[in-house]
C-alpha cells in the first residue's frame, strides 16, 4: 500500500493537473530561429484530433508518484484509465451517460449516472495552443506584444470530467512566454515553451513540450511551493498514439458479481441567462448587484444525488466573478479559517488566494460563495447585496 506521505503528493498532482494561465507580456525567442505553424493551422489540426491512447506518468521532484494507462475520445466523456499509485490500482471507465470507478482492493464500484446537456469540446485547448503559436509567430517578427493570450488549459490525465479534464486551476495575470527550441520526447518531436509568471507569484514556471505534429502537450512541468520549498510536479505522456482506433466496448464496464456497487446520479446544465436558471431550479437564485464593467456571462445548475448547487458567472473579458449557492453537506456547513466579516447579520469568511478572493457564508440552510480575481472590496460588496432564502 502507499504510505501516508504519498497523500499530499497526490493532492498536489490533482491541484496542478489543470493550470489556467492568463498570459500577457512579451514572447522571447532563443537563438534557434524556427518557422512556427500559424494559429489557424494549429486550431485546424487539433479540430481533427479525435482520440488519444497513452501512458501518463506523474512525478514529484523526479520521483514517480503514479502511472496511468489511458484511452479517451477528445471532446467527449468517453475514456478508460487504469491508475497505479504504489500498490493501489483503480479503474475508471466512462461513456456519455455513465462513469464507473472500480477500486480493485476494496472490490467496490461507484456508478455515476449523468444527465449532462452540455456538449463537450476541445475548443479550449485549441484556442490555447493557437494563442501560444500566434504569440511565437509575432515574436519571431520582432512585433511588440501587448495583447493578452487566450487562457491556457493543460489537459489532465484523468481525475474525471471532459477532455481536457477539468479541475482546480491557478491563474497568473502577467507572464512571459519563451521559446526554448525543440526536443525529442516520447519518441516524438516537440516544441519547448516556458511560461514564467511575475516574480511575486509563488509558482516559478511552467514548461510545456508541445507535439510538432498535433500541437498537443506531451509533457508539462509546474514548479510549486510546499511549506516554503519549491517542488516540481511533472505530467508526461509516454507511448502516445494520436487518433488510434478504439473499440466501442472500451467505454463499457460490467462490475464483478461480488462487488459492492454504490449508485449516484449527477445532473449538470448550463444556461445563457439567469432567467433560464431560475425557471429550471426549485432553489431561489441570487440576484446580486455586480458592479460594471463586470457583466453576466453564464449560469450553471448541478445536482449531485439530490444535493443542488447553482452558480452565476460574470466577466469583463479578463477578470471573472462567480456567485454560488449550494445546499451544505454535513461538516461543509461550517466556515473555513480566514478573516471574519459581517454579511447581512450573518458571519462570513474572506480568504485571499493567488487566484482570487473568496467570501463564504451560510444563511437559512444554504451555503453562499462569491469568488473572483477582483478586489476584496468588490467581493464583499457583492456578497452584501445577496438576500437569503
Amino acid at each position: 500500500m502507499s504510505s501516508a506521505s504519498d497523500v499530499p503528493f497526490r493532492a498536489l498532482l490533482l491541484l496542478f493537473a489543470v493550470v489556467l494561465v492568463a498570459l500577457s507580456g512579451c514572447a522571447a525567442l532563443d537563438s534557434q530561429q524556427t518557422e512556427f505553424p500559424t494559429a489557424g493551422a494549429v486550431e485546424e489540426t487539433l479540430a481533427d484530433l479525435e482520440a488519444v491512447n497513452a501512458t501518463v506518468v506523474s512525478s514529484l521532484d523526479g520521483s514517480r508518484v503514479s502511472e496511468q494507462q489511458i484511452a479517451f475520445e477528445v471532446g467527449t466523456q468517453r475514456r478508460r484509465s487504469t491508475t497505479q499509485v504504489g500498490e493501489t490500482e483503480s479503474l475508471v471507465v466512462a461513456n456519455d451517460s455513465v462513469t464507473w470507478r472500480y477500486d480493485r482492493a476494496a472490490n467496490t464500484v461507484q456508478v455515476t449516472r449523468r444527465s449532462d446537456r452540455d456538449r463537450q469540446s476541445n475548443a479550449s485547448i485549441s484556442r490555447s495552443m493557437a494563442s501560444i503559436f500566434g504569440r511565437l509567430n509575432a515574436g519571431s517578427d520582432d512585433s511588440e506584444q501587448k495583447d493578452v493570450l487566450e487562457p491556457l488549459i493543460l489537459p489532465s490525465a484523468g481525475a474525471g470530467g471532459q477532455q481536457p479534464f477539468s479541475g482546480p486551476v491557478e491563474r497568473f495575470e502577467n507572464a512571459s512566454l519563451t521559446y526554448l527550441g525543440t526536443e525529442t520526447i516520447a519518441d516524438r518531436e516537440a516544441y519547448v515553451v516556458e511560461v514564467v509568471p511575475q516574480p511575486d507569484v509563488n509558482t516559478a514556471n511552467i514548461t510545456l513540450w508541445i507535439d510538432k505534429e498535433w500541437y498537443y502537450p506531451l509533457q508539462w512541468d509546474s514548479t510549486i511551493v510546499v511549506d516554503g520549498e519549491r517542488r516540481t510536479v511533472t505530467t508526461a505522456y509516454r507511448n502516445v498514439t494520436f487518433n488510434p482506433e478504439i473499440p466501442a466496448d472500451t467505454f463499457r464496464f460490467e462490475p464483478p458479481a461480488n462487488a459492492t456497487v454504490v449508485e449516484r446520479t449527477v445532473v449538470s446544465r448550463s444556461f445563457e441567462t439567469r432567467g433560464e436558471l431560475v425557471a429550471a431550479s426549485e432553489m431561489t437564485i441570487p440576484d446580486p448587484d455586480v458592479p460594471e464593467p463586470l457583466i453576466f456571462d453564464s449560469a450553471r445548475y448541478f445536482d449531485d444525488n439530490g444535493t443542488v448547487r447553482t452558480s452565476l458567472q460574470y466577466t469583463n473579458g479578463s477578470a471573472t466573478l462567480r456567485v454560488t449557492k449550494s445546499e451544505p453537506i454535513g461538516d461543509s456547513a461550517s466556515l473555513p479559517e480566514g478573516n471574519r466579516v459581517e454579511i447581512n447579520d450573518h458571519e462570513g469568511v474572506i480568504q485571499t488566494f493567488e487566484s482570487g478572493t473568496s467570501l463564504v457564508w451560510s444563511c437559512e440552510g444554504y451555503r453562499y460563495t462569491v469568488f473572483g480575481d477582483v478586489p476584496a472590496e468588490t467581493v464583499h460588496a457583492v456578497g452584501k447585496s445577496i438576500n437569503c432564502g
